[in-house]
């Protein structure tokens, strides 16, 4: 869940399909508004991320509060970018 985020962050392009509501739901995210699971499943059920098959998953790490604060400055940083 939290590396297909990364990966959806990574991938955000202004003016790319899906851009607008990427970015409005990791907004919402990185403010607080949500977390991590409502932001993952907000993006699936819009359809702006892919959903994961089965033989794909497998025991990932705990993801930490250090890396929830890294991800949503990442986030931040990635739409600030993009509004210059």
């Amino acid at each position: 869940m939290y590396e297909q985020i990364v990966q959806a962050v990574d991938k955000m392009k202004k003016g790319s399909s899906g851009y607008e509501g990427i970015s409005a739901i990791l907004n919402r995210y990185a403010g607080g508004e949500i977390d991590l699971d409502e932001a993952y499943y907000d993006l699936l059920e819009a359809e702006l991320i892919a959903m994961p098959k089965r033989c794909g998953m497998s025991a990932k790490r705990p993801v930490t509060a250090e890396d929830e604060l890294r991800l949503k400055e990442k986030i931040l940083e990635k739409i600030k970018e993009d509004l210059h």
